[in-house]
């Protein structure tokens, strides 16, 4: 069989045959290539990922090892450290917290009112002359000088009721000055325990970060399959360095709230000894009510509020009553007169209340007491309802802590495991990753737990005006 082939379709096969052969050499170029750039390109990621690795583990040991790693020890006897207990932090408190000073500078105040109150009028002292200038009389021959004195006296007991309104005005903003150590001492104990809630946060992240850091050195860890599995649990232990790094700051904060409130220089280093560990208290709700509602300094301040009130009604219903301004006086004269030569002078005077006999400040005073008593009224259901809903808070943390509790244990024991599990290249490092954050994140609940018990154990201190701790 003969075949003829046509010049045009002679040059078209020439042509694919052509670029068949040059795209057969450009493919078996590119692939020798790539052969020889694969193990340059995986060795180039290998040194990065090692010189990643060590920069992280260069940074982490170029920290202070007490901030990160480390538990602190307790601070040597400084004037740049200061121990202090939960019982110690509140007496500090009280003798040089800034607005208590404050606060106790009303109560002098008040006395230096009563002290006043107690005075008598000042008496009045006057000089009349009296004189003729006519028929040869002048000033020496026939004048004559007259003082006297004059005195005015409060009838009706006016005087005893000022007196007592002062005294009742004393005691309540003493009672004013106890609810103030009431109210700023909850924030006080709230501040020194979000101080160890913080620290134990520290605490937390920081055991996980020297775990992650013992199994990511390579002399003391384990053996990696791949880098791409020790790049992972690299990243994992800078997350871990990042949260240390955020409690550190949350622990300055903290901090720094507390030494305002004991009025100390932030050079000051504080070492608390009360620990955040959970402490059972036999409470009764009937005898917190009695004794908030008996006991409490606003309502005892209230009280004395309303009792001065009725005071000054009792006062405004006496005034009208006259007081009485007595006068004694004596005259000298002179040789000719106008009179005999010495004269005593005695007189009193009395206003005529026809008028004014204080209407409107005996209605005045009458509203007063009332709305005195009202705001007594409303104090003693808002302290009522109070108690009340921190006693039940209390209860239901304190089941918190208890279903806390028992969760802590386990997931140490499942953080453990997986370590050595990990060590053992049994488990992954999603395995590893889990149990870490499990582990934390129980840790981090049952101290929120605690935390949450003392801040509610606290807010019923405050409600009912009774120290159940200390």
């Amino acid at each position: 069989m003969k075949i003829q082939c046509m010049p045009g379709r002679a040059k078209i096969g020439r042509f694919i045959l052509q670029v068949t052969v040059v795209s057969a050499f450009l493919i078996v170029v590119a692939s020798s290539v790539v052969i020889v750039e694969s193990p340059v390109r995986a060795a180039n990621f290998t040194e990065q990922a090692e010189g990643w690795i060590e920069q992280i583990l260069k940074g982490i040991f170029k920290q202070d090892q007490s901030e990160l790693l480390q538990k602190p020890t307790p601070f040597s006897p400084s004037a740049k450290f200061l121990q202090l207990s939960l019982s110690e932090a509140m007496e500090l408190f009280l003798k040089q917290n800034l607005d208590l000073i404050i606060a106790h500078y009303g109560i002098d105040a008040a006395q230096g009112r009563l002290i006043t109150a107690r005075l008598f009028p000042n008496p009045t002292f006057n000089v009349n002359t009296l004189s003729s200038y006519t028929q040869g009389c002048h000033m020496s021959t026939c004048g004559a000088v007259g003082p006297s004195v004059t005195q005015l006296f409060e009838v009706a007991g006016k005087r005893g009721f000022r007196i007592r309104a002062a005294e009742l005005r004393s005691l309540s903003i003493e009672a004013q000055f106890e609810d103030a150590v009431r109210q700023l001492g909850f924030t006080l104990k709230e501040s020194y325990f979000r101080v160890q809630r913080q620290r134990g946060h520290l605490s937390i992240d920081q055991h996980a970060l020297g775990i992650l850091v013992k199994l990511l050195q390579p002399d003391r860890g384990k053996r990696f399959e791949s880098e791409l599995e020790r790049i992972r649990l690299g990243l994992l232990t800078v997350n871990t360095e990042a949260e240390v790094l955020r409690d550190l700051q949350n622990v300055e904060d903290a901090a720094g709230d507390l030494r305002v409130m004991l009025n100390l220089s932030p050079e000051v280093e504080l070492d608390l000894e009360t620990p955040l560990i959970y402490r059972s208290l036999d409470l009764n709700l009937g005898q917190l009510l009695a004794y908030a509602s008996e006991n409490r300094p606003d309502i005892r301040a209230l009280r004395l509020v309303r009792d001065r009130r009725k005071t000054e009604l009792q006062l405004a219903r006496v005034t009208p009553y006259p007081n009485v301004t007595a006068q004694l006086g004596y005259a000298v004269q002179g040789p000719h007169g106008p009179d005999n030569q010495q004269q005593w002078a005695f007189g009193l005077s009395v206003p005529l209340p026809v008028f004014d006999r204080n209407q409107g400040g005996i209605v005045e005073a009458d509203v007063a007491e009332k709305v005195a008593q009202a705001e007594v009224d409303k104090a003693l259901l808002q302290i009522q309802n109070e108690v009340s809903v921190a006693y039940r808070k209390v209860l239901h943390a304190k089941k918190l802590v208890d279903a806390t509790t028992g969760a802590i244990d386990r997931a140490t024991t499942v953080f453990r495991a997986s370590q050595e599990g990990y060590a053992k290249n049994e488990i992954g490092i999603l395995d590893l990753e889990n149990a870490r954050r499990s582990y934390g994140d129980t840790e981090i609940s049952h101290l929120d737990a605690l935390f949450g018990y003392y801040e509610n154990l606290f807010r019923l201190e405050q409600s009912t005006g009774r120290n159940l701790m200390l």
